[in-house]
Order: structure tokens, then sequence, then C-alpha cells
């Protein structure tokens, strides 16, 4: 989806797929996450999706 220039949406369905499935996010796979967002200037997509609730410390 990125190389198609639809980072947004990669980032939305990461975060849609995590909330949905409820999956823990360890603090340093959510930091990689925010890190690859800022890096395709996705991070609101990432952000909309409240995946930051389901993060971890571990």
């Amino acid at each position: 989806m990125v190389e198609n220039d639809e980072a947004e949406l990669a980032m939305d369905d990461i975060g849609l797929l995590i909330q949905f499935f409820q999956f823990p996010v360890l603090r340093s796979e959510y930091q990689d996450l925010v890190h690859a967002a800022q890096q395709l200037d996705s991070l609101d997509s990432l952000t909309d999706t409240g995946v930051e609730r389901l993060v971890v410390d571990g």
C-alpha cells in the first residue's frame, strides 16, 4: 500500500486491526509504529484509531 502512495490507508488498516482484535502493543512496538507513521506523514491515521490505549509496558 505504501508503494502505491496509500500510506494513510496502510496506517489505518494497521490501527484498525490492532483495535478490532484488541492486540496488546508493547510500548517499543508502538514507538516504532509512531515513527513509521511520522515518516509517512500519516500520524493522524494511526492516532485516530485509538491504538495508544492498547499499549502495554513490557
